[in-house]
C-alpha cells in the first residue's frame, strides 16, 4: 500500500525496518498476535497435511512462493493514513486454473479468489534530495480472501472484491518505499509479513481443501507504479503485483 505524496512526512501499514515503534521487531508483533489468538506457531509444518480434496491451497515447502496476484491500492484520509487494497489471485500452489478463474481470459472479471486488505499508516519518513526523492511508510493492517461461487469483480467497484465465502484472513505488517522518479508518479517496493488468523474450506473446483492454515507465516512483496491524485491530503493510488512465499 503505497503513499505518494510522502513529500511531507507521515507513516503507514507495515514496519519499517525491522522493529516497530514500541521497540518490538515485526516478528515479535506477529509472534504475540498468534500467541493473542490461541495460535502456536512452533507446530505449523512448512506443508499442509493433506485435506479430503488435497493439500491446502497456499502453502508449501518453506522459502517457496505459493501465491502470485494482481491488486489496486488506494490511499485516503486526511493526511494520508488510510489505505485500501484489493484484487485477485493469479496463482495459488495445490489449485490449478479452474479453481481460480471461470475462463481462459485470466483477469479481474473472470478471478475466483478475491482479496480486500485495509491498512493504517504508523510511520512515514521522507528523504529528498536534488534529483529525485524517496519515501519509507509502515503499514499495518489486515486481509481477507474471498471465494466467489460466479465471477464478476471490477476494479472500478472495490466493494466487488469483497463478494463471496470469506476462506482465509491474515494480519500484515508492510513497508513500504515509494521512489519518485517524476512529479506524481513513483515506483513502489512493498514487502512485509504476513500472519493467517483464519481457514476456511473450498468449494467447487477446490471443494475439501482448505485455504492455508491459521498461524502460518508468509512473507509478502509486490511492486508497480503509483499516481498521486491529491497532493495536500497525500491520496493517491497504486497498480500493483506481486507474490507471498512461505517462511
Amino acid at each position: 500500500m503505497t503513499d505518494h505524496g510522502h513529500d511531507e512526512e507521515s507513516h503507514a501499514s507495515t514496519g519499517s525496518g525491522s522493529a516497530s515503534r514500541g521497540g518490538l521487531s515485526r516478528r515479535q508483533v506477529m509472534t504475540a498476535s498468534a500467541v493473542a489468538a490461541g495460535v502456536g506457531l512452533a507446530g505449523i509444518p512448512a506443508q499442509a497435511d493433506a485435506a479430503a480434496g488435497g493439500q491446502a491451497v497456499s502453502l508449501g515447502v518453506s522459502g517457496t512462493t505459493t501465491v502470485e496476484f494482481r491488486g489496486r491500492v488506494t490511499q485516503s484520509g486526511d493526511t494520508g493514513q488510510s489505505f485500501t487494497s484489493y484484487g485477485y489471485l493469479i496463482r495459488a500452489s495445490n489449485a490449478d486454473d479452474s479453481g481460480l478463474f471461470a475462463d481462459t481470459a485470466h483477469n479481474e472479471t473472470t478471478a475466483l479468489l478475491t482479496a480486500y486488505a485495509t491498512g493504517n499508516l504508523l510511520a512515514r519518513v521522507t528523504d529528498v534530495s536534488v534529483a529525485s526523492s524517496v519515501h519509507s511508510l509502515d503499514i499495518v493492517g489486515t486481509m481477507t480472501i474471498y471465494q466467489r461461487s460466479q465471477p464478476g469483480a471490477s476494479f472500478d467497484d472495490p466493494s466487488s472484491f469483497q463478494v463471496g465465502t470469506p476462506v482465509a484472513s491474515y494480519d500484515m505488517t508492510l513497508q513500504d518505499v515509494l521512489t519518485v522518479f517524476m512529479p506524481g508518479q513513483g515506483l513502489p517496493t512493498l514487502t512485509g509479513d504476513m500472519l493467517q488468523t483464519a481457514s476456511a474450506t473450498l468449494s467447487g473446483p477446490l471443494a475439501g481443501q482448505k485455504f492455508g492454515r491459521p498461524g502460518a507465516q508468509l512473507r509478502f512483496f509486490a511492486t508497480g507504479l503509483g499516481a498521486l491524485i491529491d497532493p495536500v491530503k497525500l491520496h493517491s493510488q497504486l497498480e500493483i503485483a506481486g507474490n507471498w512465499s512461505i517462511e
